[in-house]
């Protein structure tokens, strides 16, 4: 047998220890931010009565979006209320679902039938990846972050673009 799948000669000789026994030996397991390097140390001995709390800054209210305008790299724009599900032929899907469907026009096939989800409630835009072959992502900011295939749904906010296979969209308050 080698020598790294060899047990140790002390281990291999002690006798094993009772169930009970090694119930009694488990230790706690400190809880996130009690650990030492994530302690904060104070710099001095008055840094206590100079550590101000941070002042919270709220994020400016945003208004609640009822509907949107989703601007098509094709040139196709739609408006869209609710819940859609977006592809090359998304409409057995939406009528199950009891959305809307967008059908989106691509000759190259980058696009699935069944390609993303999208909804607008609660004042907000949702979209999710619906299991494409190849992929969804979207941009926010310059940055561009892939969806989860047949993931969770993640928030989009006006000015953002989806990007569904080789063609995008931009999302505008209507």
């Amino acid at each position: 047998m080698p020598a790294q799948f060899a047990k140790p000669a002390a281990a291999a000789d002690a006798p094993r220890a009772a169930p009970e026994a090694a119930s009694s030996r488990i230790e706690a397991v400190p809880l996130p931010g009690t650990l030492p390097w994530q302690q904060r140390s104070p710099a001095g001995p008055d840094a206590a009565q100079q550590a101000a709390p941070a002042p919270v800054v709220e994020p400016a209210p945003r208004a609640r979006l009822e509907r949107v305008e989703l601007l098509f790299s094709t040139g196709q724009r739609v408006m869209v209320d609710g819940g859609a599900v977006i592809g090359r032929k998304p409409a057995d899907t939406a009528l199950a679902m009891g959305v809307q469907a967008i059908e989106v026009a691509d000759e190259t096939r980058s696009v699935s039938r069944v390609h993303l989800f999208l909804d607008v409630a609660d004042g907000m835009v949702t979209v999710g990846d619906a299991g494409s072959s190849n992929g969804s992502s979207l941009e926010q900011g310059g940055a561009v972050m892939p969806l989860e295939s047949a993931g969770t749904r993640v928030e989009a906010r006006p000015g953002d673009t989806v990007w569904v296979g080789d063609i995008s969209f931009a999302i505008r308050p209507a």
